[in-house]
């Protein structure tokens, strides 16, 4: 198995204030390849070879824990990776032996924090609970009675309870008022929408400018205009564009200077970025999704063509909409001054662009196996460019001054 057979990808594990506390670090073999011939040791510790040497673990998890699923054989015999960094996964499949019991105790030794994952109430797994520090608890696998019940049991034990696969606001809601304290899914990339609902004031104002600036007839003495009229997003950009991503030898002094320095294409994307971060009711955690999404669509546009980067950023952005506005993506693409090449991107995948939005969509939700890669291939986008550009992404991501 190469290298090149192991896709990468993280997914959040939240705070019941929805800030970020720690990332599961995912990965797959290749479409096509027998599962049964997939070594999961080789696979796990190219995974964490990788995170620690090539793509940088602080940078792929901001600093933050990273939740990764051992196999038994990695279990007995674990790299020598700092404890602090890393969250080591019992899966749900591994036998609960003594020699399991005894090497659990060791790592709790060298200070390795242990997460049960997909834990059921068996009578097998008990010896290992009072070592835990983490018991996660798959949310579809239980009914609601079985969730309270096993949330319950758990209360004498100095364990976190972690829901996972958690993929809506309400299951979400359920879990914080049944006790669990951290969480994991999809539920933030999700829109909660409720029929008859209206915009706030503040949400209309927000999707307003974000339609103005994005209106393609749109000169740069109008683009000027609609920005410099909010003062708050003319600091926001002006702030941006001087950071050290876009440093230049000569500061940036007005947004006249931005559009010029730019162009018109990237300061209208970062303007409704900007313009989107003032939606107060929504964590950071969903604008930097947006952020990620925007710039992995960017990245990719250079195997189309270089005409197409600011389009693919902007597509990328747009297509987060409906999660900032609670609203289906349809009805705000009809509100806004798109083109129908642009609309047809986002809703429906087609074109370059919407081959790119479709490739990156799955890719942040490890979806590979949905990935066009036979299309992907034409361009020259194979599984490893895919997955690099990924990681380099998250750090340009975490580079930004928002």
């Amino acid at each position: 198995m190469s290298d090149n057979n192991v896709l990468l990808a993280r997914q959040p594990i939240y705070h019941s204030d929805m800030t970020i506390a720690a990332y599961e670090l995912l990965f797959r073999p290749e479409e096509g390849e027998d599962l049964n011939k997939f070594d999961g040791n080789i696979a796990t510790s190219r995974v964490l070879l990788n995170a620690f040497t090539e793509y940088d673990l602080d940078a792929v998890t901001e600093g933050k824990p990273a939740f990764i699923n051992f196999t038994k054989d990695l279990f007995f015999s674990p790299p020598p990776f700092d404890p602090k960094r890393i969250v080591i996964e019992i899966l749900e499949d591994i036998e609960v032996t003594e020699s399991l019991i005894a090497q659990t105790k060791y790592l709790k030794q060298k200070n390795f924090e242990i997460a049960l994952d997909d834990f059921v109430m068996d009578e097998r797994y008990k010896p290992l609970i009072p070592l835990a520090n983490y018991i996660k608890l798959e949310l579809p696998a239980m009914d609601e009675e079985t969730l309270r019940s096993t949330i319950n049991y758990f209360k004498p034990y100095p364990c976190t309870l972690l829901a996972e696969k958690v993929e809506t606001q309400t299951d979400y809601r359920k879990c914080v008022d049944f006790g669990c304290t951290l969480f994991q899914g999809y539920f933030l990339s999700r829109p909660e929408i409720i029929k008859g609902r209206k915009l706030s004031p503040n949400k209309l104002a927000v999707l307003q400018l974000i339609s103005e600036v994005q209106n393609p007839v749109i000169d740069i003495p109008g683009l000027i205009k609609v920005i410099s009229r909010d003062t708050t997003l003319s600091f926001k950009l002006l702030k941006l564009v001087n950071s050290a991503s876009y440093r230049r030898v000569k500061e940036i002094s007005s947004i006249h200077m931005a559009v010029m320095m730019l162009g018109m294409s990237k300061i209208k994307s970062w303007a409704s970025l900007l313009a989107l971060s003032k939606l107060d009711d929504k964590p950071k955690a969903i604008q930097m999704s947006s952020v990620i999404r925007a710039g992995l669509c960017e990245r990719l546009a250079k195997y189309f063509g270089d005409e197409f980067k600011d389009l693919f950023f902007t597509i990328g952005l747009l297509s987060t909409l409906d999660v900032f506005f609670d609203t289906p993506l349809s009805e705000l693409v009809n509100d806004l001054p798109l083109t129908d090449d642009v609309a047809a991107a986002l809703l429906n995948y087609k074109g370059k662009p919407g081959l790119a939005l479709h490739t990156v969509k799955n890719y942040e939700i490890s979806h590979w196996k949905a990935i066009h890669w036979d299309i992907l291939g034409r361009f020259g986008i194979t599984r490893m460019e895919l997955n690099k550009a990924y990681m380099e992404t998250i750090k340009w991501a975490n580079s930004q001054e928002f």
